[in-house]
């Protein structure tokens, strides 16, 4: 009987343990601390650190904060790159709970690039951009890193990449664009009828053939011959690319008094150097006949200037000569072009176009551009004609520029022509003596059927050969 109280008691007594035992762990037992967004994450430099904090379950349940609480702390600092720990010590039912997060502070943004141009065009001859490419290139962390920047061309693109000092790449493409492939160009140099007089020699100016860049090509055949011992027309061609060019070379009798070839004869007046003082009375002279010039202006004299605008009204081709009519002009190519490109400006200014003909201040085989640099008018020469200009020289010079008189100026127009059918004739509007001999030559001309036309990048090119 003993024995069996004592069995009981120790059941009893085993029974009370296991019941306080279970007791205190659903009270203190099943406690789970979860650290929100996980123990280790990454925060961007200079962005604001968010802690995301901790939950507290138990047994798989999670508990309203209202149950516990916690201390934060951390010794992060978003302005530098590192690793940073953040601790909570949590308290729940007079337990205490330690544990920690570590946070990574990281540069994982790419730098900028800013730049001028969203498309590089670049021209197709001379492969240069047409605006220079500027760029600069910003990072959150580095600071300026323009002079970190490659460029890279593949095929039409350009490349522009730059990386900082965390390895985040940017890399941005431009489009580069060329301009259109100009068309060949095969034309004759100087007059397509050149007149000569027996028994001098003959020296054929031939042909200008490149591509539109202005580089020779090959495969030119030329035919014929001219026997300056013998009057007479002669037929030179030329053939290229399943096309042909003709001149007419006539060789005449000097000494057989004025020769006019048949077929229409068209005088084309050109006029140098104005507006000037003696400009006005020109336009009123050609006005009288009814007749119509091409003047190649300059900007010598500045009260004078406007007339251009008069002279486009009345139907007059206005056209480049020279802004400041400056031989320094011959310096350099960039000198001549932008000297014409200033005269340009005034010409569109008083007439709403842009000139696209051209003379040569002292024409193209002028040779005192040799004291300034060699070779530049042939380089000045391709640079235009690839750029769509045209330039003219002439045929008959009146000789007002060297100061010949009112006589001369009339003798050397009126008898020089009757030589081609259709003349150039150099003159200047700021000569006395020409607006004195004008209207008789306009009288004379006028009187034996010719006609008068203006100059355009359509009528037959005067070339002299160039000299320099």
């Amino acid at each position: 009987m003993k024995k069996r109280t004592k069995i009981v008691i120790g059941l009893i007594v085993a029974l009370h343990f296991c019941f306080l035992g279970l007791l205190v762990y659903g009270i203190f037992g099943g406690i789970r601390i979860t650290i929100n967004g996980g123990e280790k994450v990454t925060s961007t430099i200079y962005n604001s650190y968010n802690d995301l904090g901790i939950s507290v379950s138990k047994f798989g349940y999670v508990l309203n904060n209202d149950w516990y609480s916690y201390d934060e702390v951390n010794n992060i600092d978003i302005s530098k790159i590192g690793k940073y720990t953040e601790s909570y010590d949590v308290n729940f039912l007079l337990r205490n709970f330690h544990v920690e997060r570590t946070v990574e502070v990281i540069d994982d943004i790419k730098p900028t690039i800013i730049t001028n141009l969203s498309t590089i065009k670049r021209d197709f001859c001379s492969k240069k951009d047409q605006e220079k490419l500027e760029y600069e290139a910003l990072d959150n962390y580095d600071g300026d890193l323009t002079d970190k920047v490659t460029l890279e061309e593949d095929d039409d693109t350009m490349f522009i990449r730059v990386m900082d000092s965390h390895d985040n790449l940017l890399e941005m493409t431009l489009p580069i664009e060329y301009t259109d492939k100009p068309e060949d160009i095969f034309r004759i140099n100087g007059s397509s009828t050149t007149y000569v007089s027996s028994g001098s020699k003959y020296s054929d100016s031939g042909v200008t053939y490149t591509d539109g860049c202005g580089n020779p090509k090959e495969g030119l055949v030329k035919t014929g011959n001219v026997d300056t011992s013998k009057t007479g027309e002669y037929t030179i061609n030329y053939a290229a690319d399943g096309k042909t060019l003709t001149r007419k070379v006539i060789v005449y009798n000097a000494n057989a008094g004025s020769y006019i070839p048949s077929g229409e004869k068209v005088i084309y007046l050109t006029f140098d150097d104005g507006p000037g003082v003696y400009t006005e009375r020109i336009l009123n002279t050609l006005a009288k006949y009814n007749v119509k010039a091409t003047f190649f202006v300059t900007h010598q004299f500045g009260n004078y200037v406007h007339l251009i605008k008069r002279e486009y009204e009345e139907g007059h081709s206005v056209a480049v000569h020279s802004y400041t009519h400056n031989w320094n002009i011959y310096y350099s190519v960039d000198n001549y072009v932008n000297d014409f490109n200033k005269m340009n400006d005034d010409i569109e200014y008083y007439t709403g176009t842009r000139s696209k003909i051209f003379r040569f201040p002292g024409g193209s085989s002028n040779t005192i551009s040799r004291g300034y640099s060699k070779g530049v008018v042939s380089a000045i020469a391709s640079k235009m004609n690839s750029d769509g200009y045209v330039y003219f020289d002439w045929d008959v010079n009146s000789g007002d520029a060297e100061g010949a008189n009112q006589s001369t100026v009339y003798s050397k127009v009126t008898s020089g022509a009757g030589w081609c059918n259709k003349c150039v004739i150099l003159m200047h509007d700021i000569k006395y003596a020409t607006a004195n001999a004008l209207d008789d030559i306009l009288n004379t001309l006028t009187s034996k059927g010719y006609k008068f036309g203006t100059l355009s990048t359509a009528s037959p090119t005067v070339h002299h050969t160039i000299a320099n």
